[in-house]
């Protein structure tokens, strides 16, 4: 998803993960739809921000975590506020390898075999489209992913039913599937997503939507429909 301008936006709630070390910030977007930012503090302090919309007021809490050195994006069409935030914050901008999007500053283009900033570890989705790779790591006794596009949580977000109709899969629980991953395999995306059950995750902290805090599982399953 594009970002919007600004007065289509509304700034929501922070929330705080991790003990502590995880912040979460969403924008209301065009149609409902969240975009999502985290920002996320490694067991050695590294701070790191991913997919970061504009925090607008939020920033002196997110900068209270720690300066990000990096921003990384887990979805090349996630252009979002990542250009300006960097500049601002002398922060290098990782993107994963692939085609599309139209982000104005790249400092590293990654993908499975790039050793990370704060004990990431980059998992290809190529099916969902633009480059997409979860972002996965162990920490603060959980193993959870930053996920782009792949699955999205409108849960407490003011989609109209009209959009989830159209352009999201319904089954179970708070996570939804896109009907079409834009310049992707729609085909394969289920078996993508499925992939992420291997990690045994805890958690997962989404580009679109609120956090599931615990189950990631349960929840993955329930929106496979396995």
């Amino acid at each position: 998803m594009r970002k919007c301008p600004t007065d289509c936006m509304e700034r929501l709630a922070l929330e705080t993960y991790l003990d502590g070390n995880l912040l979460s910030w969403h924008v209301k977007a065009q149609a409902g739809l969240p975009f999502t930012g985290s920002a996320y503090r490694a067991p050695d302090g590294e701070v790191v921000w991913i997919d970061p919309p504009d925090p607008g007021a939020h920033e002196p809490a997110l900068l209270a975590l720690g300066k990000p050195a990096h921003i990384l994006v887990t979805f090349r069409d996630h252009d979002r506020a990542v250009a300006s935030l960097a500049e601002k914050h002398g922060a290098k901008v990782w993107i994963p390898k692939g085609e599309g999007g139209s982000l104005k500053r790249v400092d590293v283009e990654y993908d499975e075999q790039t050793a990370l900033p704060a004990g990431l570890r980059a998992l290809g989705m190529p099916a969902m489209g633009f480059g997409e790779h979860a972002l996965l790591a162990e920490a603060y006794g959980q193993r959870f992913a930053f996920i782009g596009d792949a699955v999205f949580n409108h849960e407490s977000a003011p989609v109209p039913g009209v959009v989830k109709w159209l352009f999201f899969k319904r089954r179970q629980g708070p996570l939804h599937m896109k009907r079409h991953y834009r310049g992707g395999d729609t085909a394969a995306a289920h078996g993508q997503i499925k992939g992420l059950l291997d990690e045994r995750l805890d958690a997962l902290f989404l580009s679109h939507g609120r956090p599931i805090p615990a189950e990631a599982d349960r929840w993955l399953r329930a929106c496979l429909g396995v």
